[in-house]
């Protein structure tokens, strides 16, 4: 017997938990994960004190359902970025465009302090590698779809974990404000090289 569809009250409910959760995303990116307090994320999301309570009762709870919605989101950067890209563009540029859609900007940011917020938490660490690493995985298998089957998988491992590194180096460089010329730049450079390196 199929499902009943949620009724509004549901529906209304997993609106706010998402507009919640989307708030967090953007307090942590922006505010940092000490300043991403809880009136600070309810204020973002345009909702009461009484619905966010309704929904998370402490911030411990909304920052750890904050580790999978930030990954969904990741995720869905990844896959619209995919889908962008245009017939022909080099394996070295598929590489960078995709890792960046996925690791760096408000994203990345967000992803960074959530890090070092949670990283004395042994159970919430857990829990983010684990997310992370399987969307590093979907990010690796969509990238090998997208380039030349020529290339080798060692060699196409070996640059895109370099490309990781650099652009969440590239996001730390963002967030301690160093000249955003100087960033675009660095990408640009670090796309020649690696078509260089996967050929």
């Amino acid at each position: 017997m199929p499902a009943l569809p949620p009724n509004k009250h549901q529906e209304k409910s997993l609106r706010t938990r998402t507009l919640l959760l989307d708030a967090a995303i953007e307090s942590l990116a922006e505010a940092g994960y000490a300043g991403a307090s809880i009136a600070d994320i309810t204020a973002r999301a345009g909702v009461t004190r009484g619905a966010q309570l309704h929904q998370f009762h402490t911030r411990g709870e909304l920052m750890a359902q904050a580790i999978g919605h930030l990954t969904d989101r990741q995720r869905e950067a990844m896959l619209r970025k995919a889908k962008a890209v245009p017939d022909g563009m080099s394996a070295g540029a598929v590489l960078v465009e995709l890792v960046t859609a996925t690791f760096a900007g408000k994203l990345g940011r967000a992803a960074v302090e959530l890090y070092v917020g949670i990283a004395n938490d042994a159970a919430l660490r857990r829990e983010m590698l684990r997310v992370q690493h399987e969307l590093t995985a979907e990010l690796l298998d969509r990238c090998a779809g997208l380039i030349d089957p020529a290339i080798t998988g060692e060699r196409l491992e070996s640059t895109f974990w370099l490309t990781i590194n650099l652009v969440r180096g590239a996001t730390l460089d963002e967030m301690v404000g160093r000249d955003r010329v100087r960033r675009k730049q660095v990408l640009a450079d670090w796309t020649a090289l690696a078509e260089i390196a996967l050929r």
